[in-house]
């Protein structure tokens, strides 16, 4: 699994550095946004606790692990 910024103009998203992917090489992508103040209320989202950080991130490092492991088939 790699994590690579890129741009999306024209219907197509522009990787911000070179891949090492082959030509016609499929893959599968996961989207997210970056915070955009005409999106987001980021004062209120600083002011998190510590129990919906928690929340907010449980799970992510073995949601990431399953995903390198099924990347190492």
């Amino acid at each position: 699994m790699h994590r690579v910024n890129a741009k999306y103009e024209g219907g197509l998203l522009h990787p911000a550095m070179p891949l090492p992917l082959q030509a016609g090489e499929r893959v599968r992508l996961i989207v997210f946004r970056e915070g955009d103040p005409s999106r987001w209320d980021l004062q209120r989202l600083v002011h998190t606790s510590d129990e919906e950080h928690a929340m907010a991130t449980a799970g992510l490092g073995e949601w990431a692990d399953a995903l390198d492991a099924e990347d190492r088939g």
